[in-house]
């Protein structure tokens, strides 16, 4: 995933200032966790970025064009890869459970948590975020998932002959009903140890469910 830098062309000729867009996103992602994407303008980011509005449309055609900037910029720094196949070499159930303990620590973190209150209070008003939302995050992580699934599958450790169905059901398991209580804030965030002990019970039923020798891994879809 790359992102513009100093020598990327603004639409007028010049070069874009790429600390200065850094700013910009990071104060529009502050003012979209605390108030929303309704309710955040343009005017509001340039006020908080401490810039101008034309400084800021230099950047960004639009709010939806800075939101998708937001959506990639977090999934760098919370260390979503673009592929998984560097665990394809380790023991199963060890590469299993390191990524499934990174997408929790994601997926619980607090800013998720928002994130993903915002995404759904705008699910009928602005279905462009929330696509932008799924393809930028989910749905790039699942289909590299499913590339080291489909790597297991040929080493002959696992037995997965619908690699889609199994990464859904896998990402099921560890958000699992937690996410949907913690979400509508009925529970807190888990702790790290709680996180830990969902996360190993998780990959325990799915490497059970899709063991080479289990009867349910040879089913066909």
């Amino acid at each position: 995933m790359t992102f513009p830098d100093s020598t990327e062309k603004t639409r007028c000729g010049r070069p874009k200032d790429s600390v200065k867009r850094d700013e910009i996103v990071a104060a529009a992602t502050q003012l979209f966790l605390d108030n929303g994407f309704e309710l955040t303008s343009m005017e509001a980011v340039a006020r908080q970025a401490g810039v101008s509005k034309l400084t800021i449309y230099s950047h960004f055609a639009d709010k939806n064009e800075l939101f998708h900037a937001i959506m990639q910029t977090r999934c760098v720094r919370l260390g979503m890869p673009e592929s998984f196949m560097a665990f394809a070499d380790r023991p199963v159930v060890d590469a299993l459970t390191q990524i499934a303990g990174s997408v929790a620590a994601i997926v619980f973190h607090e800013d998720s948590i928002r994130l993903q209150r915002l995404i759904y209070a705008g699910v009928q008003r602005h279905p462009d975020i929330v696509k932008t939302f799924y393809e930028t995050g989910p749905k790039r992580v699942r289909a590299a998932f499913a590339d080291l699934l489909r790597e297991f599958d040929a080493q002959g450790v696992l037995a997965v002959p619908d690699a889609a169905r199994a990464t859904e059901q896998f990402f099921s398991l560890i958000k699992g009903e937690r996410l949907l209580r913690t979400l509508m804030g009925i529970i807190p965030l888990p702790t790290p140890e709680e996180l830990a002990i969902h996360v190993r019970a998780s990959v325990a039923l799915f490497v059970a469910a899709y063991h080479p020798e289990h009867p349910a891994s040879m089913e066909s879809s």
